[in-house]
């Protein structure tokens, strides 16, 4: 028998996917964000071993670690070429809109809110950087394991059923995955209890309190350890309530493509609209999307500066989701919610598509001098093991994105690779084998070993 609903599922995913290829495919061809050397080059030095320790001490101020399962693993298969790793960036932002869509569907009950979901995580142009930019990984996998936290918790809880132990260490495991890829993350905690509190009867506790649990351990570290992230400029902290209304209505404003949220009485009133449908309809499903929106941009509402733009990779999520439940909680016909499914994709596309054509270029542009210096380094013979190599000018003065592109082009900890750049006094060159510089992008060789 004919099935229009499986029919209309099937046409939404294909239409779904058509729509994230469309701005995925040209991402392939990026190369290596100016971040990218700096972090690869930074797990490679500490090792994965080292690495591991540091994601099961999820506390510890240890930089995002679990990023370095992303980087290391790809390295050693594959080299320091950009194409292995845009596959695989590319292919966890497929995961989280396939992701999306499933807990969409597990808290409305419907395909057409979840594949409206999925077209509003798919893409959007103030986060080009997530497509091109590899560095951005820290973002793609905060939103992949607290998504796949909510899959797992909302799935295991369906019909009220208790978790199992196997199940209860799924979500524990997917959270701490989820802290140790990006501080952002530490939200998903409240959004399970949330959920447990809102939804089933009775109540189940443990696996919530557990996580909020890990997070206020999680946050104490981050805070209170060696050097920690919250101290370093850019993630300075404003705890006021300036700040805060400050900050919020740059990222409503991002997220809406709009600038209607130009004063604090605007984002106050937009908030009391938002509550007020949520009163007058008492649905479960929209008191727990209205507090995912209002807790989603937590961990960046009071850093001095501003983290927009692919930072607000997992407010999307969130609001992705408030969307699907407003579709499937006003109405509640199936056809009504596949034409207003289909309504708000096609607004949402037209803003999308226009905002996001220009940007690749200027993404392929930034991309352009890390690809120049990388292919030089990588077109030089390998040094004999405890050569003492020396790059005396580079073309980022004020990094280390040279040191890091050499050790992973010849990844090999014998040998000493140091930047002229970073000696406070002249260094004696007599002691290096390799003695190398640049003139604005062009490497020369100015001593090397004799055959």
């Amino acid at each position: 028998m004919f099935d229009d609903k499986k029919l209309l599922s099937r046409i939404a995913a294909a239409a779904v996917a058509g729509y994230f290829l469309y701005f995925a495919i040209p991402a392939l061809r990026a190369g290596f964000a100016p971040d990218d050397p700096m972090n690869a080059g930074e797990y490679w030095l500490r090792g994965l071993w080292r690495s591991a320790g540091d994601v099961a001490l999820f506390w510890s101020t240890a930089y995002r670690p679990l990023g370095a399962f992303f980087y290391l693993p790809i390295y050693h298969l594959f080299g320091f070429s950009p194409v292995p790793f845009r596959i695989a960036a590319l292919a966890l932002v497929a995961a989280n809109v396939f992701l999306t869509w499933r807990v969409a569907v597990l808290l409305t009950e419907s395909q057409a809110a979840g594949a409206l979901a999925a077209m509003l995580a798919s893409a959007h142009a103030s986060m080009v950087a997530i497509f091109f930019n590899t560095s951005m990984i820290y973002d793609i996998l905060a939103y992949f394991f607290v998504a796949l936290t909510l899959f797992f918790y909302l799935t295991f809880r369906r019909g009220g059923r208790e978790l199992s132990a196997g199940q209860f260490a799924l979500v524990i495991a997917a959270f701490v995955a989820a802290l140790d890829s990006k501080e952002l993350a530490v939200v998903g905690a409240g959004w399970v209890l949330a959920y447990e509190l809102l939804f089933e009867r009775p109540w189940r506790l443990r696996a919530p309190v557990v996580l909020c649990l890990l997070s206020i351990v999680y946050t104490l570290g981050k805070f209170l350890g060696p050097n920690p992230l919250a101290k370093q400029e850019g993630y300075l902290l404003d705890l006021s309530l300036h700040r805060y209304l400050l900050n919020n209505r740059l990222y409503l404003n991002d997220l809406f493509y709009s600038q209607f949220f130009t004063t604090s009485r605007r984002l106050v009133f937009a908030w009391l609209a938002l509550t007020a449908i949520c009163w007058i309809a008492r649905r479960r499903e929209l008191w727990w999307c209205w507090f995912l929106v209002s807790t989603a941009t937590l961990g960046i509402s009071f850093t001095i500066q501003p983290r927009g733009g692919s930072g607000l990779y997992i407010p999307l999520f969130a609001w992705a989701l408030l969307a699907s439940a407003l579709v499937a909680v006003l109405l509640r016909r199936p056809m009504l919610q596949w034409g207003a499914a289909l309504a708000i994709a096609l607004i949402a596309a037209w803003y999308t598509i226009p905002y996001w054509r220009p940007q690749p270029e200027q993404y392929f542009a930034m991309h352009r001098l890390t690809m120049t210096t990388l292919a030089q380094i990588q077109a030089l013979p390998q040094p004999a093991p405890h050569s003492r190599v020396i790059f005396l000018k580079d073309p980022f003065p004020n990094g280390y994105d040279v040191l890091f592109m050499a050790i992973l082009r010849w990844n090999d900890p014998s040998l000493q690779v140091d930047l002229g750049n970073k000696f406070t006094t002249p260094p004696d060159l007599n002691g290096y084998q390799w003695i190398l510089s640049f003139d604005g992008p062009s490497m020369r060789v100015v001593k090397r070993p004799q055959r």
